[in-house]
């Protein structure tokens, strides 16, 4: 027998995510922190994972997306920019919203400009705090030419974190995204693509509603 689902009993959001590390990073993120209401969400139903699949996401997301349309009002896909194919972010997100628009009335594309890891170099007041990063990063990402004196962040979010983790004899797992993503500030990160997660939610769950 089936169970008759109805539009005030969907859930709010689903979020389909392109790796194991995203998934942690949104459940660092989520809750009243990024300005939004509290609403019901359960990570382990409404995170959907494909695992390092960039460009799964961006070549079948309506595909992966269409069971969830029966339980979820709205959707948020998340991925990278960078990956071995990419069209770019601009035409990824014209592309999936064009796409998610189908089947959606509300939805959100966050593509990150060039990967997950420019979050915590934007967001974080203090990479060292939550992750294994010597105090002089600054300067030694300088001498590899991961980070220009002109820069605000790293030109390789990615393999400058990485580089640090070499030299520091140290790893950096999926789980340790997680628990960093708690102490990035929102007043601090003014990447796009955060601030277009943190809008949108705030317009969806507003506070005080």
């Amino acid at each position: 027998m089936s169970v008759l689902v109805t539009e005030a009993s969907k859930q709010g959001v689903v979020l389909m995510v392109a790796s194991g590390g995203t998934e942690r990073m949104v459940r660092g993120l989520l809750g009243d922190r990024l300005g939004c209401a509290t609403f019901d969400f359960n990570p382990d139903e409404d995170v959907f994972v494909v695992p390092n699949r960039d460009a799964s996401v961006y070549s079948t997301v309506h595909e992966l997306l269409k069971p969830f349309e029966r339980l979820h009002r709205r959707a948020v896909v998340m991925l990278n920019a960078a990956w071995p194919g990419s069209p770019g972010a601009a035409a990824i997100k014209d592309e999936l919203s064009r796409r998610l628009a189908d089947s959606w009335d509300e939805y959100a594309v966050i593509v990150i400009d060039p990967v997950l890891e420019t979050w915590l170099w934007c967001g974080l007041p203090d990479i060292t705090v939550p992750l294994p990063v010597p105090e002089d990063y600054r300067k030694t990402l300088a001498v590899s030419k991961h980070w220009r004196e002109d820069e605000d962040t790293p030109n390789d979010p990615k393999g400058a974190l990485e580089h640090l983790c070499r030299r520091n004899k140290a790893h950096i797992f999926s789980s340790d995204l997680g628990e960093a993503a708690q102490y990035i500030s929102v007043e601090h990160c003014k990447d796009l693509a955060f601030v277009l997660l943190c809008d949108r939610l705030q317009a969806w769950f507003p506070e005080n509603s």
